[in-house]
């Protein structure tokens, strides 16, 4: 709403020299100082919280992989770690908006082998099948850019989308649809590379099993109830009969 608010208030026009999405800091020039500083200090606060929220779930997320085997010192560097791409990531970036498409291009890549990990029917995905996914779907963006484009650098430089969301051609468009169709391709893949070795060493196959006392309904609600709510239900049926 950046836009509108400017040009309402008359800092802003379609003619100016400063491009539309930079019409919030002309409403800033015009007010006194101490907005403007009010202004950084609110702004740097959301960021910093959000960054904390971030790593936070990044830290969680990576104990939970490892299942809590892993010193948990071991974690935190490997949070630090991971923080190094992204940073190199957001300093090539030129302005705000190709970052944040770049996290909705991580997004398209990872979020379909995540939510194949919420099905009872897809119980055979092991983690590593879907690790494995979410970064085939990136690669997926690379192969796509370098067909598409008919070389390898700007092919592969489609990942950072140096461009923006606006161009002349589909590469964009391309890029968001491969990148999920890649990342389920590539788990299902690995997924059935690991089985078909696993047969060939005869061991036993991977399948996630509910905790013990849980019962698993297969009505199409897909609800989940416990053993002591069944009980329960039962014994509610007999009051109201009796």
């Amino acid at each position: 709403m950046a836009g509108p608010l400017a040009a309402w208030a008359g800092t802003w026009t379609p003619d100016s020299d400063v491009p539309g999405s930079s019409a919030l800091f002309t409403i800033i020039a015009s007010l006194p100082g101490w907005v403007s500083g009010l202004t950084l200090v609110l702004t740097t606060s959301l960021s910093c919280c959000a960054i904390d929220t971030c790593q936070t779930a990044m830290f969680a997320s990576l104990y939970d992989l490892v299942e809590q085997k892993v010193n948990i010192w071991v974690v935190r560097a490997a949070v630090v770690v991971l923080n190094v791409p992204v940073i190199v990531l957001a300093m090539q970036a030129p302005d705000i908006l190709q970052v944040y498409l770049l996290a909705d291009m991580l997004a398209c890549a990872t979020i379909l082998p995540v939510l194949c990990g919420l099905s009872a029917r897809l119980n055979f995905i092991h983690w590593i099948d879907a690790l494995v996914g979410c970064f085939g779907g990136i690669i997926s963006v690379g192969v796509f850019g370098q067909v598409y484009l008919g070389n390898r650098h700007d092919g592969w430089r489609l990942l950072l989308l140096d461009g923006g969301l606006y161009v002349d051609d589909e590469r964009v468009l391309g890029a968001f649809c491969f990148a999920p169709v890649g990342s389920l391709v590539f788990m299902f893949f690995f997924a059935g590379l690991r089985m078909g070795v696993t047969i060939l060493l005869d061991r036993r196959q991977y399948r996630y099993e509910l905790p013990a006392g849980t019962y698993s309904s297969t009505s199409n609600s897909g609800a989940s109830f416990s053993e002591n709510d069944l009980t329960l239900n039962a014994t509610n049926k007999q009051n109201t009969l009796a």
